[in-house]
C-alpha cells in the first residue's frame, strides 16, 4: 500500500497519533493490541487504513461522523474522492494527515 508524508517521525508522535485516532473514532483502548516497540508509522496507516475499509463497508455514519470529529475538510475530501481509484487509501492518508497535524502543533504549543 502506497505511503505519503508524514512516515518519518518519532514513534512517541506515532502512538499519540494513534491515540487521537482511537479517540476519535470512540475505540476502546484495547483496540489495536500492538507492542509500543512493534509499532512503526507504516504499521499505524495499515491499521487506520483496515479500520476505514471496514468503515466504509459496514459503518458509514460512523465514518462520516469521525471525519467530522477529527476536522477532515469537506471540501478537500470531496476533491480527493473525485479523482481517487481507492477511497479508503484517500479517506486514511486525509486523516493521518489531520491527526499529525494535530499532534505537530501540540508539541509547538507545549514547548511554548
Amino acid at each position: 500500500m502506497p505511503v505519503k508524508a508524514g512516515f518519518f517521525m518519532e514513534q512517541k508522535d506515532i502512538l499519540t497519533s494513534l491515540s487521537l485516532i482511537q479517540k476519535d473514532f470512540q475505540l476502546n483502548s484495547n483496540h489495536w493490541k500492538i507492542a509500543e516497540e512493534e509499532i512503526n508509522a507504516e504499521k499505524a496507516f495499515s491499521l487506520l487504513y483496515k479500520l476505514v475499509e471496514h468503515l466504509l463497508s459496514h459503518d458509514f455514519n460512523r465514518l462520516i461522523n469521525s471525519l467530522y470529529r477529527i476536522d477532515v475538510s469537506e471540501e478537500k475530501l470531496k476533491a480527493a474522492l473525485a479523482i481517487s481509484s481507492n477511497p479508503a487509501q484517500t479517506i486514511s492518508e486525509m486523516i493521518w494527515e489531520r491527526e499529525l497535524q494535530k499532534v505537530e502543533f501540540r508539541k509547538r504549543y507545549a514547548q511554548s
